[in-house]
């Protein structure tokens, strides 16, 4: 089959972690959490689609992680799979599939940083000069828009 009439799948598509502006297509409940194209690619294979992994990055995402190719319909243009008739469908079975993937369920959870703990050592050190420029701000050394006031 031709590569060019092939879905598109971006991890960002199934990402739980994204919003809607950076690409994510399913509710959030229904999206799975930072999906790698490796896991996408096996998805697809159980769900018995084709597919194939392109070194390619979302014009939305600096960082380049890939993208997966779906065969969707076959030559004729009808589904591969009848169970997935078009993108939408095939986008929920994935983040499903990539969900129940046993490297994810096996995968330790880690714990993300406590903003609190991390800032107290530099918060204190940064509020003082943050506090000692803003009386400097609201002393009138610019006197733009205080035409008239004296």
């Amino acid at each position: 089959m031709n590569p060019d009439r092939r879905v598109i799948v971006y991890p960002n598509y199934i990402d739980s972690e994204k919003t809607v502006a950076e690409g994510r297509r399913l509710p959030k409940n229904l999206a799975v959490d930072g999906p790698f194209v490796d896991e996408i690619l096996a998805a697809c294979k159980t769900l018995g689609l084709d597919a194939m992994i392109e070194s390619k990055h979302y014009p939305r995402e600096w960082r380049p992680k890939g993208r997966v190719r779906v065969a969707l319909k076959d030559a004729a243009g009808k589904p591969m799979h009848p169970d997935i008739p078009d993108r939408r469908t095939l986008l929920l079975r994935l983040a499903d599939a990539v969900a129940k993937d046993p490297r994810r369920l096996n995968k330790p959870k880690q714990s993300k940083p406590d903003e609190g703990a991390g800032g107290s050592g530099s918060g204190a050190s940064g509020s003082k000069p943050a506090a000692a420029a803003a009386p400097a701000a609201s002393s009138g050394g610019s006197k733009k828009g205080k035409k008239g006031k004296k």
